[in-house]
């Protein structure tokens, strides 16, 4: 079974007369409960890959699908909708609501789905006892620790039990010691509780949780594996595994698919008279990295006041 599954996705953005390529031809897929590391340099699609991933943004060309429905042809309602129910976001910087507390912002992707306010107060309050603050349930981000936000972010991510994780450089901002529960707790999530996590990481010690590391670079799947020792190459594109040129037919190198917990992926460039059309422009650039708003995730403005006891005033 396959939970999300990319197939020959582009994205492409304009700046001015200027074509920026982040993503060219990339195929990937993941199943239902694995935790899957996507590796690689600034500038290789991270970024964009996560976006669509996570349902924020569209593909330019191939086909994105999230539990078999269609990115492309969704309307912008039902990708907010899908967004709300399905995907829980954790980010780098904890994109919390400063003037909230970490039970009010967990609260608020539950109000965004209509939940009532006493059933989303004790789920919130369920929450921050799981990652280990029950007693920080007042305490607003700046009277928490980075590790005590990033747990913070963690609940809110699982406030409307989505069934994929997407935690974007979630210790980037922690030290080793800090770091560590947080994944932990990631990895607690998949095996436990069956959800998929893609971490988007440079941090080895992150990169280690997860069943498959995905690596990246210009736009496309460079290796993939299950370990770090044990990544395949995935050939560019007119090239097998040994740099030899073969047909295009030829070039679709996946992963042995009889691997228990497989994901398949691989690359294939745009075709080279579009690229060209760049005009000289670094194409492996890719758009800036920070996120847009996501409606349900807590993460916007709102103008919902939120009451000192939990629950919004608008309830």
């Amino acid at each position: 079974m396959v939970l999300l599954k990319m197939e020959r996705i582009t994205k492409e953005y304009k700046l001015g007369k200027t074509v920026v390529r982040a993503l060219r031809g990339l195929d990937m897929e993941v199943a239902p409960g694995e935790i899957v590391a996507i590796m690689g340099p600034s500038g290789s699609g991270k970024s964009t890959l996560m976006h669509i991933l996570g349902a924020l943004d569209t593909p330019t060309g191939g086909t994105a699908t999230i539990d078999g429905a269609s990115l492309q042809e969704l309307k912008e309602s039902q990708l907010v909708t899908l967004r709300g129910k399905k995907v829980g976001f954790v980010f780098q910087t904890f994109n919390l609501v400063q003037t909230l507390s970490a039970l009010q912002n967990v609260e608020l992707p539950m109000i965004f789905q209509g939940v009532p306010r006493a059933k989303r107060a004790r789920r919130a309050r369920d929450l921050l006892t799981r990652v280990g603050l029950a007693d920080r349930v007042r305490h607003k981000p700046n009277e928490l620790s980075g590790g005590e936000r990033q747990r913070v972010a963690v609940a809110r991510a699982l406030a409307n039990d989505p069934e994929i994780i997407l935690a974007d450089e979630p210790t980037g901002n922690l030290d080793t010691e800090t770091g560590a529960p947080i994944l932990s707790l990631l990895q607690e999530l998949s095996r436990q509780d069956g959800k998929t996590v893609i971490l988007v990481t440079h941090d080895p010690d992150a990169a280690a949780i997860a069943d498959r590391i995905v690596r990246l670079r210009d736009g496309c799947v460079s290796t993939s594996g299950r370990h770090a020792g044990e990544e395949t190459a995935v050939p560019s594109p007119g090239h097998d595994a040994e740099g030899r040129a073969v047909s295009e037919e030829a070039n679709t190198s996946s992963l042995d698919e009889s691997t228990p917990g497989s994901v398949s992926t691989s690359c294939r460039h745009v075709d080279e008279e579009a690229k060209a059309s760049s005009s000289g422009f670094d194409d492996r650039s890719e758009q800036p990295e920070a996120h847009p708003p996501v409606e349900g995730s807590g993460t916007e403005t709102s103008t919902l006041r939120v009451d000192p006891e939990g629950g919004d005033t608008n309830a």
